[in-house]
């Protein structure tokens, strides 16, 4: 038997409706008026890549291309052991256009056009941002 089929079905309305510090916050609107899907967030989320390209994504000015998100990444990282950084550097922008950039465009959360290999932000990209910022904080207090 499965204890964690039903985990999360069933709370007490009065602690998430409750008083706090981030009920009026506009990302909090945000999260409540989105349409992706709270475990297609969490999915994409749980993948450094889709972490990284929604945060230099969310950091420009206008569109990115994936050249451009490739570079970023691996200024920001060390590549594995035994790997050069061209082969890094391959390995990300191969994963990038064949499986993050589709995923994260599949739930709304970019526009991805695969033939510019450009990426846009769309009207829910924002939505991510509470998360990329508690992932980043995270990731520096484990440093």
């Amino acid at each position: 038997m499965d204890n964690h089929a039903d985990m999360g079905t069933e709370h007490d309305p009065e602690v998430l409706e409750g008083e706090s510090d981030f009920q009026d916050d506009a990302e909090t609107e945000s999260l409540r008026s989105t349409s992706i899907a709270i475990d297609d967030l969490f999915d994409v989320l749980a993948h450094p890549a889709n972490r990284y390209a929604l945060t230099f994504l969310l950091q420009a000015d206008d569109s990115v291309y994936s050249h451009e998100l490739v570079e970023y990444i691996v200024e920001q990282t060390e590549p594995p052991e035994g790997l050069s950084e061209a082969e890094y550097r391959g390995q990300i922008n191969a994963r990038l256009l064949h499986a993050s950039l589709p995923k994260l465009s599949d739930i709304g959360l970019i526009e991805f056009d695969e033939r510019r290999q450009r990426i846009t932000e769309t009207d829910e990209t924002a939505v991510a941002l509470p998360y990329l910022r508690m992932a980043l904080l995270q990731q520096t207090t484990d440093e």
